[in-house]
């Protein structure tokens, strides 16, 4: 029997082992395959998160994706997000601004692209200001005390949208953005954005989806929970405050939320990132050193959420658990279903976007810091300096997934592939 000749049953198994890259490369192999993928969508298993390098000097219309399963460098070709900022990423897609600070989404692998409600629509955003021909060159916002406050458009491209993620599989986008870190989200078919409001002003860092609920991270530690599909307005509680502990670690600068890979943990990761100038290599007390050409070192602490209790415990190793931080969705993986992670490790980017801090010109170390140990290495040794500038790096997780937010859809293309 020939390989076209493959019942379809057991085509749609294979499907579902596949590496994302091959699964693409599956409808080409003959006919038969071909309709099996278009009749019979197999979404591929989870995947190891693809690293979405700095922008191609070369050709600013295609963007590099590194994946580590097969240690290959893929190209794509994205016209749609020529000029525009990469700001992060969630459920595989991408998250973009454009020449005026409205965000849009794209998934580089389908070329499905997505709308949201203009950035005007913030209620921290007063207003534009425009040139003589029309065209904006700031925004004003509304600062508190300061009053109306005028933002440079370039700074509110990289630096307005803080996070930003999707629902798995609902029609919702949520948002961390603004000078405070504030809350907001939107449904398909919205013209507007919709603030949330906890009982107390809080500045937050993290946000993910967790139960059908959106869980949000604030700088001191504390968890809240939105629950968006609530009669009348979203419904709000705070899940655990912050331990007394958390308040002795003020050099953590940096707060992510991560759920456990089996849905039962929720951990909040603290990541401490200082700046030296280096004299060859060398360890500071308290922090782990990139080796070689060291630029910062680096320190994490890990709480580990109690639901019974409602407060944090801190831990020191994750198990078999492996994690991805950055820009990015924070995401856990299992290191049982994915043997090349190492155990109780961060992989991290280096997520810093202001340009005070780094500046265009910094290099961005992409790396991999080992819990058990506290040591640093580099993500892969073979992918070189040019790699590491700006923008900074984006996680990506590969997906073929197109939920129903894709009622928002504006345009696809059939040029994206990973061949």
């Amino acid at each position: 029997m020939s390989w076209a000749g493959l019942l379809p049953e057991l085509q749609t198994l294979i499907l579902g082992r596949l590496e994302v890259a091959d699964y693409l490369r599956f409808a080409a192999v003959c006919r038969s395959w071909c309709s099996t993928v278009a009749e019979r969508p197999c979404l591929p298993k989870p995947q190891i998160p693809w690293l979405m390098l700095s922008d191609s000097t070369r050709d600013p219309d295609t963007r590099r994706f590194f994946s580590r399963p097969d240690q290959k460098m893929y190209k794509i070709h994205l016209p749609e997000i020529h000029g525009r900022g990469c700001i992060g990423s969630s459920e595989g897609w991408l998250f973009t601004t454009d020449e005026v600070s409205e965000l849009h989404a794209l998934n580089p692998l389908t070329g499905a692209s997505l709308a949201f409600p203009s950035v005007t629509t913030f209620s921290d955003v007063a207003g534009a200001i425009r040139d003589s021909d029309g065209r904006i060159t700031d925004y004003i916002l509304l600062v508190d005390e300061l009053g109306e406050v005028p933002y440079e458009l370039e700074h509110m491209r990289w630096c307005y949208y803080f996070r930003a993620i999707l629902h798995p599989s609902s029609a919702v986008v949520a948002v961390i953005h603004g000078g405070f870190n504030d809350l907001a989200f939107a449904r398909a078919g919205d013209e507007s954005w919709t603030e949330l409001q906890p009982p107390q002003p809080l500045t937050f860092m993290d946000i993910i989806f967790r139960k059908g609920l959106l869980h949000a991270l604030s700088t001191s530690g504390a968890l809240m929970v939105f629950d968006l599909d609530a009669p009348g307005s979203p419904m709000v509680t705070c899940v655990a405050g912050p331990d007394s502990e958390m308040s002795k670690r003020g050099r953590y600068k940096q707060r992510y939320l991560v759920e456990s890979p089996d849905g039962e943990d929720v951990f909040q990761v603290w990541k401490d990132t200082h700046w030296f100038l280096m004299d060859g290599n060398r360890r500071q007390r308290g922090y782990a050193m990139f080796p070689d050409d060291a630029r910062m070192a680096v320190d994490f602490a890990i709480f580990k959420l109690d639901e019974r209790r409602k407060d944090w415990s801190e831990v020191e190793d994750l198990g078999d658990v492996a994690l991805f931080l950055g820009r990015s969705r924070s995401m856990a993986l299992s290191t049982r279903e994915f043997p090349e992670l190492t155990s109780s490790c961060i992989y991290f980017t280096n997520d810093y976007t202001d340009g005070d801090i780094m500046g265009p010109g910094g290099k961005r170390d992409v790396a991999a810091f080992n819990l058990k140990d506290a040591s640093c290495q580099r993500y892969d040794s073979r992918l070189t300096d040019s790699e590491w500038n700006w923008p900074p790096q984006i996680w990506i997780e590969p997906s073929l997934l197109l939920p129903q937010i894709c009622s928002l859809q504006v345009s696809s293309h059939d040029e994206a592939s990973a061949g």
